[in-house]
């Protein structure tokens, strides 16, 4: 496979894997504040932190009028994490790669496309009728993940697609267990009640899962569990690395030259400061730190894998 082919195979589900959990984020963000809980707005500055490249008084503006922050995020282009950007990007690596995705992929990511850039929608944003747009856009998203799911081959661009997934949905993820642990000043033992932390688990489709498997009142501890190392969440830092090792086998096996045997080993190392830690490992660590190096060492890979596969300089 062409290297600019897989690089357009890649970066197609990462930016749409993305723009999903921006909008589950935001969706949730929008359902709690209009509840005025104890933590209606807790998460505002954080979504313009991660995903605004506003300058900081503007962050700092929108923060405090919710709808204009939703707003900017998903239709200001000059903001390249803004959902239209997203997925105009999204559609010109599906269409770069078209020979290699199956019809329905493609009419899926252009059904996207023509939706979000539809005025309509626009319009019913504007008119205060957020949840509706929210809700309407990430279910095309989801249905995207279905049909590519459900028809794609399970050949090279599959493996590269699913790679770009789930390395996407790993920093997020961790990004997002890292702010809320900030606020809490990385303390495990002083905990914070479920409610504090059910917009994290909301926003990782994490909620219910939690509920059914948790019984200690340590929340704290218990959210580092699922987050980090809990196999049957599928947006769980161990999940999403175990995926990504499967899949960068089979993108590998051909490959026998020194700098592919040097990422895996990388990768090796990542995923085993995973794998063979417990919260045993976090408190020696220190919960900041630890976090801190599985992100670092994320990116790296990352860095190492585009250096690899796809000629980045």
């Amino acid at each position: 496979m062409l290297s600019r082919i897989a690089d357009s195979l890649f970066w197609l589900n990462r930016y749409l894997e993305r723009g999903d959990a921006m909008l589950r984020a935001m969706h949730i963000n929008y359902t709690l504040w209009l509840d005025k809980g104890e933590y209606s707005n807790q998460n505002w500055k954080m979504l313009s932190n991660m995903f605004s490249s506003a300058e900081e008084q503007k962050r700092v503006s929108l923060e405090q009028e919710p709808l204009r922050l939703v707003q900017h995020l998903i239709y200001d282009t000059s903001n390249g994490n803004a959902i239209r950007a997203m997925i105009i990007k999204a559609r010109e690596n599906a269409r770069g790669a078209q020979d290699h995705i199956t019809k329905e992929v493609w009419e899926q990511v252009n059904q996207i496309y023509h939706l979000i850039n539809n005025p309509m929608l626009e319009q019913k944003l504007m008119r205060n009728d957020a949840l509706a747009v929210l809700q309407e856009v990430a279910t095309q998203l989801l249905l995207y993940h279905g049909v590519s799911d459900s028809t794609m081959p399970r050949n090279m661009g599959w493996n590269f697609m699913t790679i770009g997934k789930f390395t996407e949905r790993c920093i997020i993820s961790l990004e997002l267990a890292d702010r809320f642990f900030a606020e809490t000043a990385y303390d495990l033992d002083q905990t914070r009640d479920v409610l504090y932390w059910r917009n994290l688990l909301l926003s990782l489709s994490g909620y219910e899962l939690y509920l059914k498997t948790y019984r200690s009142p340590q929340h704290n501890l218990n959210v580092i569990d699922q987050v980090l190392f809990n196999k049957a969440f599928n947006r769980s830092a161990a999940y999403c690395l175990d995926r990504i090792g499967f899949y960068l086998q089979k993108v590998s096996v051909h490959n026998t030259s020194e700098d592919s045997r040097g990422l895996l080993k990388n990768f090796g190392r990542l995923h085993s400061s995973i794998e063979f830690s417990d919260m045993n490992t976090i408190r020696e660590k220190g919960l900041q730190p630890y976090l801190q190096e599985i992100k670092t060492d994320l990116l790296q890979f990352n860095q190492k894998f585009n250096q690899l596969f796809f000629s980045y300089a």
